[in-house]
């Protein structure tokens, strides 16, 4: 319902055009503005693993399928 604001569809930078859910609070005096889209999945595993001494295991996470970077569909 997106004439409602109960939902958005906005561009991503890697997954073009992405509808999601809008925000949820209705205020008068303050208006909730969406943000940007979520990255995709995996986006800062790396990052997040080297943060904890763990960056040696990204590529075997990744290989066995326990960090997924492709494979889920944009909403």
């Amino acid at each position: 319902m997106e004439s409602h604001g109960l939902s958005l569809t906005r561009e991503h930078d890697e997954l073009g055009p992405v509808t999601t859910c809008g925000p949820a609070p209705r205020l008068s005096r303050t208006p909730v503005r969406p943000g940007i889209p979520a990255p995709k999945p995996g986006t800062h595993a790396r990052e997040i693993l080297e943060e904890h001494g763990l960056g040696g295991s990204y590529q075997s996470l990744l290989d066995s399928g326990v960090i997924l970077t492709d494979g889920v569909a944009a909403g």
